[in-house]
């Protein structure tokens, strides 16, 4: 009774010591949102570079000054004043620290207002807010990357809050502040739509009651005037911008005719649908958890309250409730947004509902306040362990961006028209090089064109591509298909790679001197997976060691030894494969590279080193290292164990690699885990495993080993027919175990052990 008293209370207003908690719990999961290195998106590369740009010309860009392709076409920088700021905190605070304090003000500055919009809104119950902000963190939160998309949710949540404290107070004159954040709003990003309507939305629910004759008074019909004079005068005010009618009407123009197509090939801007968003009840994944919550929670409060709420906030709740979520189910990137809408509608709703009595208040109170430390629980686990430590920091995450290859570029001097990635153009652009495409796509690039792209990757196609844009240099992912095909085709040559991408260069003589000097001529540099395979061939191998060691210098050289990890790796591989007098430096360069990356395979390939080293302990700490990521992390930490004697350790180890691996897992695992069962006592363990190793081993010898261990097992279990079977099958193999078998028949007949020894006189037959 005094834990529901200290969650529940009986004054609904009264704090509890678990709000102001929760409360600092939630300040400290918006830092964190902000404090993550970019690895998201590439969007903000670009952008700053246009933010510079707009500095350094004193106007807004009319044309694309960024890529080749399309350079000089008219450009609607729907973003512009975005990328001033960006450009601004990032060149006078501290670069990438400028961009994080950038995103903590937007995020901190939005979830402020919605606080007060939500106390408001609750009749400052702060057990209600603190769950509906849980609510509005958890649906968002995946999105809190620095993008201008940021700005939508602050005018959102300042548009709800000046309108709600409008309609708490009427007559404040705070309300025309909305005609100069709608001037804000349209110069920052084209979601300036939803502002206009927000104030319809508003307008409506005031109109159609009175329009309707429900007895307003005087003052009310003042204030339908001020909404419905500020539904027009904020459509009017969006026009002052640089571009004038253009921008105005850019979001129509952006997602309607040709530009729909493109942006159903760009996943934020694809559909889930009803199915997808409601019908999985499951409470992971957070986000779309509380969308559900949401959802069934404002929709069912619409019924509950058609008596009891007036007709005005029936009317607006719908329509804020409704529309965007029309919007999340027909594009993935608006599911975010339906959290600043739809919350505040819970909140009033709620606050109406609540209005109807005690009961109601207890019980809600419990289930809201659990509900925001479930969500909070899971939230602080997402932040603290799913996250790796090195996502948080202000900078480039290591292993995101082609860091490597345009440094070659522009060190080097590569000049040339640069096929690259989607995905790698912004980079290129934040580094002064123009682009084939990057993420403006389709607002510069044509429909037609980015099509083009989808399906360009068969020959014909791509030689019509290269013709028609002169491309003479590629930037490929690693494990893109083309890598591979590149590779193949020896009129184009990779001179460098990192650890996301490739740089080939078209075999001409502009490229001569770069190709000569720096061209990878044995070694493949791209990868279907990260297990990486390198030939056994000793002389090609040296080849490729020759090879990688160039490309480890030029990085370190180039000041970027301590930012690329899959070179050292690499070379760390080919150390490996070339023998125990290398081994040292495979250990040398496989270190690097988990001090870059820690990678699990990495770790498994350095476990596997300090196994040859006879570094056992060693070998475990990286196996285990590996282990949480990469299943033969688990087989090796076992085969060391096995060798160490350490039966059951082994045991547990090699059981984890199979169940984790399936049917996919290795004849050794089943093998020693079955000879580690057997050693253990555990006879049927190790049957099942034998047989197991017996049916997936191709190798003569090692069958031969494990139908003698097999036929052992099924002995100490008592099927002396099947051991007698295996035996028979372990002769056939290898003849030579006929003596072993002969001194174990003796052996059992010296033990009085009939039943053994006549199950091994049988499989011998005549060899007796």
């Amino acid at each position: 009774m005094r834990e529901e008293r200290l969650l529940t209370g009986n004054n609904p207003h009264t704090k509890r010591p678990i709000e102001p908690l929760l409360l600092g719990v939630l300040a400290v999961l918006l830092f964190l949102s902000a404090f993550q290195k970019q690895r998201w998106d590439s969007d903000i590369f670009w952008a700053l570079k246009s933010g510079e740009w707009i500095f350094k010309n004193l106007s807004i860009p009319r044309t694309d000054p960024f890529s080749y392709t399309f350079y000089g076409s008219e450009w609607i920088d729907f973003t512009w004043g975005f990328q001033v700021l960006a450009h601004l905190f990032y060149t006078y605070l501290w670069g990438w620290w400028g961009v994080f304090l950038l995103q903590l003000a937007v995020t901190l500055l939005t979830f402020f207002f919605i606080h007060r919009n939500l106390r408001l809104l609750t009749k400052d119950r702060g057990w209600l807010t603190i769950c509906l902000l849980y609510l509005a963190f958890a649906i968002s939160y995946g999105r809190f990357f620095i993008r201008p998309h940021l700005f939508s949710y602050l005018f959102i949540s300042i548009y709800l809050f000046i309108l709600n404290s409008r309609e708490k107070t009427p007559g404040s004159w705070h309300i025309f502040l909305l005609l100069p954040l709608q001037v804000l709003w349209v110069n920052i990003h084209s979601s300036f739509i939803l502002g206009i309507f927000i104030i319809a939305a508003y307008a409506l629910s005031d109109l159609i009651p009175w329009a309707a004759g429900k007895g307003l008074q005087s003052g009310s019909s003042r204030e339908v005037k001020v909404l419905l004079s500020l539904s027009f005068l904020l459509p009017a005010v969006s026009f002052i911008n640089p571009y004038g009618w253009k921008l105005a009407v850019f979001p129509f123009v952006h997602t309607t005719g040709e530009n729909a197509e493109a942006l159903k090939h760009i996943a934020e801007w694809s559909g889930l649908g009803v199915k997808d968003l409601l019908l999985h009840l499951y409470p992971i994944p957070i986000d779309f958890f509380a969308f559900k919550v949401v959802f069934f929670a404002a929709g069912a409060l619409l019924i509950a309250n058609l008596k009891t709420s007036g007709a005005k906030v029936l009317i607006k709740g719908l329509l804020l409730w409704a529309v965007p979520f029309y919007m999340a189910v027909t594009h993935a990137r608006f599911i975010i947004l339906y959290a600043f809408f739809a919350v505040p509608v819970l909140s009033e709703l709620s606050g109406d509902y609540l209005s109807g009595g005690g009961k109601r208040e207890r019980g809600l109170r419990l289930a809201a306040t659990l509900l925001s430390v479930f969500i909070a629980t899971i939230l602080v686990w997402d932040f603290s362990f799913a996250k790796k430590i090195d996502d948080f920091g202000a900078g480039i995450k290591k292993g995101v961006y082609p860091e490597g290859t345009v440094s070659f570029i522009k060190n080097e001097g590569v000049k040339g028209n640069i096929y690259n990635e989607y995905v790698f153009g912004g980079y290129l652009i934040y580094n002064g090089i123009k682009v084939f495409i990057d993420g403006r796509t389709p607002t510069v690039y044509s429909p037609y064109f980015f099509w083009t792209t989808l399906v360009s990757d068969a020959g014909g196609r791509w030689d019509r591509l290269v013709g028609e844009h002169g491309i003479n240099m590629m930037l490929l992912k690693i494990t893109d298909d083309n890598c591979q095909k590149f590779w193949d085709d020896k009129g184009w040559i990779p001179v460098i790679f990192d650890d996301v991408s490739v740089l080939y260069l078209k075999k001409l003589e502009a490229f001569e001197r770069i190709i000569s000097k720096r061209g990878l001529k044995d070694l493949n540099p791209c990868a279907k997976d990260p297990k990486y395979e390198l030939p056994g061939d000793s002389v090609k191998l040296k080849a490729i060691r020759e090879e990688l060691k160039a490309v480890v210098s030029y990085f370190s050289d180039a000041g970027l030894g301590d930012r690329i990890s899959r070179p050292h790796r690499l070379l760390g591989l080919a150390d490996t494969g070339l023998g125990k007098d290398y081994l040292n430096e495979a250990e040398s360069e496989l270190k690097k590279a988990v001090e870059i990356d820690p990678s699990p395979y990495t770790f498994y390939d350095l476990g596997l080193v300090m196994g040859k080293l006879k570094r056992s302990d060693d070998a475990l700490a990286a196996f285990k290292r590996a282990g949480g990521g990469f299943d033969k992390g688990y087989l090796g930490a076992g085969l060391v164990y096995y060798d160490m004697k350490d039966y059951k350790t082994s045991i547990t180890y090699l059981e984890k690699y199979v169940a984790a691996s399936g049917v996919k897992s290795e004849a050794v695992a089943y093998g020693r885990l079955g000879l580690a069962c057997f050693k253990s006592g555990a006879i049927d363990c190790a049957v099942r495993n034998l047989k197991k190793a017996a049916f997936t081993t191709d190798d003569a010898k090692e069958l031969a080993e494990i139908y003698y261990n097999l036929g052992n097992s099924l002995l100490e279990r008592g099927d002396y027919k099947e051991a007698a079977f295996f035996y028979s099958r372990l002769l056939e193999k290898e003849p030579q175990y006929v003596d072993v078998l002969k001194s174990l028949l003796e052996d059992f007949k010296r033990r009085g052990r009939p039943d053994e020894a006549g199950a091994i006189a049988g499989a011998l037959g005549k060899r007796i």
